[in-house]
């Protein structure tokens, strides 16, 4: 197999397990969702790699990116619709982009308001509360999206936040309503929804 068929393969594979684990991960398929999400992360790494090695055989040097953008910007203001040829025309290199792209703010996503003090909070009171324990049972794993709506001051603020995992009796979403004072946060609503059945509860 030469390098062009397989970074074709590579980076259509990685799109299609990316997306579908996106869906998944939004439906509390847990943690299958999670692990493709890693595996696509995997496969376009290397396609990207193949790529840019096929490119560089082919032609003698690497994509001039900046290059390809003035050339795309020069023929737009002469045509608007040029933009949406030169996409057509370059459509492996335009989906890769909005792939990687994807993953960057996934990532970073994860990585602040995911891992923020509201959303460790609210994880630590799903695991502790007696309540919430004896309807869903055992938490075992948090989806990777998560939304999360914060503000505040030095003193005081509040944080709406929405997140999935999965437990013993199902997959449930929470979502809740938390407030801050000097700097410690502390779970004031939440509703709690089963996504297998519909059921929702809600405690203040």
């Amino acid at each position: 197999m030469n390098k062009k068929t397989l970074f074709r393969i590579l980076l259509s594979t990685g799109a299609i397990l990316w997306v579908l684990s996106w869906i998944g991960d939004l439906n509390g398929k847990l943690p299958e969702s999670t692990y493709g999400m890693i595996l696509s992360v995997i496969l376009t790494g290397f396609g990207i790699y193949f790529w840019l090695k096929s490119y560089q055989e082919t032609r003698g040097h690497y994509p001039k990116f900046y290059k390809k953008y003035q050339e795309m910007i020069k023929s737009m203001k002469k045509n608007p619709f040029n933009g949406f040829f030169f996409l057509v025309k370059n459509l492996l290199k335009f989906y890769t982009f909005v792939l990687i792209f994807s993953m960057i703010i996934v990532l970073i996503g994860y990585l602040t308001i995911g891992q923020s003090e509201p959303v460790k909070v609210t994880q630590k009171y799903c695991e502790n509360n007696i309540d919430i324990q004896k309807i869903t049972g055992e938490i075992k794993h948090y989806g990777i999206l998560r939304n999360v709506s914060s503000k505040w001051n030095s003193e005081t603020g509040s944080s709406h936040l929405s997140l999935i995992f999965v437990a013993e009796n199902g997959v449930f979403n929470i979502s809740s309503k938390l407030e801050t004072e000097n700097g410690e946060w502390e779970v004031k609503e939440y509703e709690l929804i089963n996504k297998n059945t519909g059921a929702n509860n809600g405690y203040k």
